[in-house]
């Protein structure tokens, strides 16, 4: 079964980011120095502060772009009478991630460039209408390259089917593109699954300055790393696309989000990872926004 999902998310973009130390545990620990570690979190209260001066900035342009959507939403579907999204505030709603934390041991050099990165996968519709800000300047940050990558519905990573490590050319669930001139892109994957020791998530990646290869592939480190990051959903969400098949198909053991050492990471210090989502309808076929 595909149902639409559709959500707006806000990433942040700062200057000269740091990689995480990934590694094939997934038990969600990063495996850093009690010097990296002090570090790292001084750097990030001060990101979380720059964002917080930007609240302002990130609320106008969140206002502005679900506007954009629901009268989208509204043209598709050939009427006036689709619901409105019920607004929270930008701390209840928006989808800020935090930078830094671990890109994970199944990320993989020059992926397509494309917005829709389903290929034959099977699961859940979701479109991730995603916007980039610089805290530096509280602006839309344009011609920034947002790639995503992530299991299928039943745990598994494209390249990495049959084995931890790269075993296969499969490249579903992977892929970016270029934000517009307002600082936005929207990419279609689908819901994804989880496997054993991680809760369901997103990788996200930021590049500005990249390049393109002829064949339509990303050229990874051709330009400079502004954010890594991870997307949750909540777990209320989660069991109902789980209840679904391909979902119920897998022998994974489930993580829930507490039980997630990254997610406590990225929901932390002001930061919040969760993708906030609403039915346009009275069921979950109806769509997600």
């Amino acid at each position: 079964m595909r149902f639409p999902l559709s959500t707006i998310i806000t990433f942040v973009s700062l200057g000269l980011l740091a990689l995480a130390h990934p590694g094939d545990d997934h038990d969600g620990s990063d495996m850093l120095t009690p010097s990296e570690l002090a570090a790292r979190e001084l750097a990030a209260d001060h990101r979380a502060e720059l964002v917080r001066n930007c609240a302002p900035q990130i609320a106008a342009f969140e206002a502005e772009r679900r506007a954009k959507r629901n009268t989208m939403m509204k043209r598709a579907t050939g009427t006036d009478t689709a619901v409105a999204p019920k607004y929270s505030t930008i701390q209840n709603t928006t989808c800020v991630t935090a930078p830094e934390v671990t890109e994970g041991p199944y990320y993989i050099n020059n992926e397509y460039y494309r917005t829709d990165l389903r290929e034959t996968q099977s699961g859940v519709k979701l479109v991730l209408d995603i916007g980039v800000m610089d805290t530096r300047t509280c602006t839309p940050l344009p011609a920034a390259l947002v790639e995503l990558w992530a299991c299928n519905a039943t745990g598994a990573y494209g390249g990495f089917t049959t084995s931890s490590r790269l075993s296969d050319k499969f490249t579903w669930l992977r892929g970016g593109s270029e934000t517009n001139a307002n600082g936005v892109v929207e990419l279609t994957t689908i819901y994804p699954g989880f496997y054993t020791g991680r809760t369901i998530h997103i990788h996200t990646m930021i590049h500005t300055g990249w390049t393109k290869s002829t064949n339509g592939t990303i050229v990874s480190k051709s330009g400079s790393l502004r954010h890594i990051g991870q997307l949750f959903f909540q777990e209320s969400l989660n069991d109902r696309v789980l209840a679904l098949s391909p979902y119920t198909s897998t022998n994974q053991r489930r993580t829930l989000n507490t039980q997630d050492g990254i997610y406590a990471q990225q929901n932390s210090r002001g930061f919040n990872g969760v993708v906030a989502t609403e039915l346009l309808g009275s069921t979950i076929s109806a769509g997600i926004l």
